[in-house]
């Protein structure tokens, strides 16, 4: 398992942007939420990811977004001594 939470791949999926992580679930229901946020130009979009554990995906709607580098943050909340964790990474979109 992963030590922090990170983007594993991002595709297309009809008129969705399909973003999927990854995170440490460990230990048991620590996992608050998920929030993730897909920016590309001067479009972006966010979202709340639906069900945490150690792999994840949330869609995002596509309109907006062209094949090519993009940017996607994510933003998880724990109930351990209340932690935020927040990481950026740079992605293709197919």
């Amino acid at each position: 398992m992963p030590a922090k939470p990170n983007f594993t791949r991002v595709d297309r999926r009809g008129g969705a942007i399909v973003v999927t992580g990854q995170t440490d679930p460990e230990p048991e229901g620590d996992i608050l939420a998920i929030h993730v946020v897909l920016s590309q130009g001067g479009h972006s979009v966010a979202g709340t990811v639906g069900s945490t554990g150690a792999n994840w995906d949330i869609e995002l709607p596509a309109e907006g977004f062209d094949a090519g580098a993009a940017m996607v943050a994510g933003t998880e909340t724990r109930r351990e001594n209340a932690t935020t964790i927040t990481w950026a990474q740079s992605v293709q979109i197919p």
